[in-house]
C-alpha cells in the first residue's frame, strides 16, 4: 500500500509502527523500491499515550501544514495468538484513538479517513440471532454504545467472534465519525483475503499488492458519500452479509444506512 501511494500518487507518507527497528526497515524498503518520500513515526495504537505522543510529534513536523488522509490499517487477529480483549482494543479502539488525536491535523476542505475493515464484519452481523441485533450494527454507534458491545463480545471469550465483531464495530464507528465530520470523506473497506502474517495457514490466495485497490479507491476515487463500506473490488458492499468480489451490489435492501 505504501509503495503504491508514493510511487503512483506522489504522496509524502508517514509510516507508523510500534517497533522502531521494523518500522525503519519498512521505510528504507519503500524508499528503495518506490523512490519517494516516506518517514517513520513511532506509534502503538493500543497505547493511548503513544498515540498522543505520535500526534504531537507529527504536528511539530508539519509546522502548520495539513494532512490529506489517515489510513487506519493496524490490526491483529486470531493467527497472532492475541486474546479477545487485545483484538477488540487494537481493531476497534485503535482507529478511534488515532482518529481522535490526528483529526485536528487533517485538511478540513478535502481530508479523508480510511479504516481497514474485513468481510468478517458483515459475517458477524449476519450471524446475529435477531433482526433487532442485526439492525443495531447497520447504523452509527456512539463511543458509549460501542463500549457496551465490546463488553458483550469480550464475555464470549471467543477470538474469532472478537475479530469479526471488532470489524463490525469499526464500521459503526466509521459511520459515526462520518456523521460528526460532514466535511471529511470517511470510508471503511476490506482489502480482501490477502496472504499476510495474519492469514498464515488459511486459504488466502491474493498477494499483498492485490489488496490495495479498494484502499486507493477510498483515498483518491470519486466517492459519492461518506460512511460507506467498500468491497475489495472497489464496489460498495452491504454491512449485513459478505459480498464476494464480482457479485451483484444491488442487494442492499431498505435497511442499509445511507440508502
Amino acid at each position: 500500500m505504501t509503495k503504491q501511494l508514493v510511487a503512483d500518487h506522489g504522496c509524502h507518507v508517514y509510516l507508523g509502527a510500534r517497533n522502531k527497528e521494523k518500522g525503519l526497515a519498512a521505510v528504507e524498503e519503500v524508499k528503495k523500491t518506490a523512490g519517494a518520500t516516506v518517514e517513520y513515526i513511532n506509534i502503538d495504537v493500543g497505547c493511548p499515550t503513544s498515540v498522543q505522543s505520535a500526534a504531537l510529534e507529527l504536528k511539530e513536523q508539519l509546522a502548520g501544514e495539513k494532512l490529506y488522509a489517515i489510513v487506519n490499517n493496524a490490526g491483529t487477529g486470531v493467527s497472532h495468538g492475541t486474546g479477545p480483549k487485545e483484538i477488540l482494543d487494537t481493531n476497534t479502539r485503535g482507529p478511534r484513538r488515532v482518529t481522535d488525536n490526528f483529526l485536528p491535523l487533517i485538511d478540513e476542505t478535502c481530508g479523508r479517513i480510511v479504516n481497514v475493515g474485513s468481510g468478517g464484519g458483515p459475517n458477524f452481523v449476519h450471524s446475529r440471532q435477531s433482526d433487532t441485533e442485526k439492525r443495531k450494527y447497520l447504523f452509527p454507534m456512539s463511543e458509549e454504545e460501542i463500549e457496551g458491545e465490546i463488553e458483550k463480545i469480550e464475555a464470549t471469550n471467543d477470538r474469532s467472534e472478537a475479530y469479526r465483531g471488532s470489524k463490525a464495530l469499526l464500521a459503526c464507528y466509521t459511520m459515526d465519525i462520518a456523521k460528526n465530520n460532514p466535511n471529511l470523506m470517511v470510508s471503511i473497506t476490506t482489502p480482501g483475503w490477502i496472504k499476510t502474517a495474519m492469514t498464515v495457514g488459511s486459504s488466502a490466495s491474493k498477494e499483498p499488492h492485490e489488496g490495495t485497490g479498494s484502499l486507493l479507491h477510498c483515498l483518491f476515487g470519486d466517492i459519492p458519500a461518506s460512511g460507506y463500506f467498500w468491497g475489495s473490488d472497489g464496489k460498495r458492499s452491504p454491512l449485513h452479509y459478505m459480498r464476494n468480489p464480482g457479485e451483484s451490489t444491488n442487494l442492499f435492501g431498505n435497511i442499509l444506512p445511507n440508502g
